[in-house]
């Protein structure tokens, strides 16, 4: 474990986290010696492995935003296109530790104004407490101008520990998905989550369903969580994720990098070694007025809660 790197545990999960995106590097539940999600043994920060990213997750169409009749240009870092508010965004921060105790930690960093080519003095602040199986992270931020703000937390899954997550099953709790162009980006439409090989209400093998990148439409935003999907590992280990969000972005890990010979906390990395599963507002929902808005005023506060629910079956 790096030394900058924190441990929270009780009786029945550990968790360790970094300061470097505000990252969820290691789960443990139980007596299983293997971490739930993918991370690095020294702690290595790779891509957006358990990190928070943001302010504003996922693509933007054009790398630009219009606000209050104001034209903010981010940075292009997927092609013509930003994804994850650019190579600045808030998984390439160092985060202060505000608050530590044996089984929760706060972290918070600011965002001048202008960070990431968007409006806004944003101090953002990210909560991990362990409550019995659960891990709760709830996330809040202010800002002094009206700006956009989507964050998302992108750990990696994979239940075992071990092999891929195409033995795993899956279920999410809404009927809809965002299509998308050869970009990624969302076309506007809403289309049925069977035509990603999944279906409605039931748990599907992850070798069965489609190549999955997309948000799938969870309903309004809301002020409590609700469930989001359910994710089954081989050895029957359950993770239920609920959120406050209205979406929630699901990739199978098809690109991560093979590395054999990485040492690892979870499973090895490679190609389909984690599905990540990112509550988060709509993708590019700047550009598409029908999509859930972004906007955060000033003197309104944004909030999210994510629980994970960890149980065997």
């Amino acid at each position: 474990m790096k030394t900058n790197e924190i441990e929270i545990s009780n009786a029945q999960l550990r968790a360790r986290v970094s300061p470097l995106g505000a990252a969820l590097v290691g789960l443990w539940y139980g007596d299983l010696p293997r971490s739930l999600v993918l991370g690095y043994a020294d702690g290595t920060a790779a891509g957006y492995m358990g990190a928070l990213v943001g302010p504003v997750a996922n693509r933007i169409g054009g790398a630009a935003v219009t606000i209050d009749g104001t034209r903010w240009q981010m940075q292009a870092n997927e092609g013509a296109n930003c994804l994850h508010s650019g190579d600045a965004g808030l998984h390439s921060r160092l985060w202060s530790v505000d608050d530590h105790s044996a089984s929760h930690v706060t972290f918070s960093v600011t965002l001048a104004h202008g960070d990431c080519g968007l409006p806004g003095l944003r101090r953002i602040t990210a909560r991990y407490a362990l409550d019995g199986s659960d891990l709760l992270l709830d996330i809040s931020a202010t800002t002094d101008r009206t700006t956009v703000m989507n964050i998302a937390h992108h750990p990696y899954w994979n239940l075992a520990g071990s092999g891929t997550i195409r033995d795993h099953g899956l279920q999410v709790f809404g009927d809809s998905y965002l299509p998308v162009d050869a970009g990624k980006l969302p076309t506007g439409a809403q289309a049925s989550i069977r035509d990603l090989g999944l279906s409605p209400g039931e748990v599907t093998q992850l070798d069965q369903a489609a190549p999955l990148d997309h948000n799938i439409c969870l309903g309004p935003g809301q002020d409590t969580a609700r469930p989001a999907a359910c994710l089954t590992g081989p050895n029957g280990l359950q993770l239920i994720i609920e959120t406050t969000e209205p979406g929630l972005q699901v990739y199978d890990g098809a690109g991560l990098p093979d590395q054999p010979k990485a040492a690892t906390l979870g499973a090895q990395i490679g190609p389909y070694a984690g599905i990540a599963l990112e509550p988060q507002g709509w993708p590019n929902a700047p550009h598409h007025e029908s999509f859930p808005a972004i906007v955060v005023q000033s003197g309104n506060n944004y909030r999210q809660t994510t629980r994970y629910i960890l149980k065997s079956t």
